[in-house]
C-alpha cells in the first residue's frame, strides 16, 4: 500500500506538470493569434502599376497574391515628395512636419520618435527590412535601427 507522503508527492508532481502544459499551450495560442505583418513599399511606384490594380501590362503576381490574401491599401499617400521625410512619416505614423529634424533629407532622426517596427520588436515580433528602409540620414543615437536589422 502507498503511504500518504508518496501520494502527495505524486499529486504535487502531476499538478506541476499540468501547470507547465497549460502555460505552454496558452503561450502557443497567444503566438497564433498575432498576425504576420509584411509592409512593402517601393520608391516611384505609381498607381495603378500593378496587376492587382488592373494594369494590363505590368505583371506583379507575388504582390497580387499578397493583396488578395491580406490587406491592400486603396488610398494611401504621404505628405512629402522626398524619401527621408515620407519614410519617417510612414515609420512613425506622424506627419513629416511633426518629426522636427526628421522632416528633412539627410537629417538626424530624433530619438524621441518611436517607430512601429521598434514597437513590434518590443512586443516579440521579428522585424527587419531589405532594400531601403529609411534615409538618407542618420539617427541621433548611433546604431539605432528604425526598421530593424537588414535581412541578409
Amino acid at each position: 500500500m502507498f503511504n500518504g507522503s508518496f501520494v502527495l508527492r505524486c499529486l504535487f508532481c502531476c499538478i506541476i506538470i499540468c501547470s507547465f502544459c497549460v502555460v505552454k499551450n496558452s503561450q502557443a495560442a497567444e503566438q497564433q493569434k498575432r498576425p504576420n505583418i509584411l509592409f512593402a513599399i517601393a520608391d516611384d511606384w505609381g498607381w495603378p502599376h500593378a496587376g492587382v490594380y488592373g494594369d494590363p501590362v505590368v505583371k506583379t503576381p507575388t504582390f497580387d497574391r499578397l493583396a488578395r490574401e491580406g490587406v491592400l491599401f486603396q488610398n494611401a499617400f504621404v505628405s512629402s515628395p522626398s524619401c527621408t521625410p515620407s519614410r519617417g512619416a510612414i515609420l512613425t505614423g506622424k506627419y513629416h512636419w511633426q518629426l522636427e529634424a526628421g522632416a528633412n533629407l539627410h537629417c538626424i532622426f530624433p530619438d524621441k520618435f518611436e517607430t512601429y517596427p521598434e514597437i513590434l520588436k518590443a512586443n516579440g515580433y521579428q522585424v527587419g527590412y531589405t532594400g531601403k528602409a529609411w534615409g538618407p540620414g542618420r539617427t541621433e543615437t548611433a546604431g539605432r535601427e528604425l526598421a530593424g536589422k537588414r535581412f541578409k
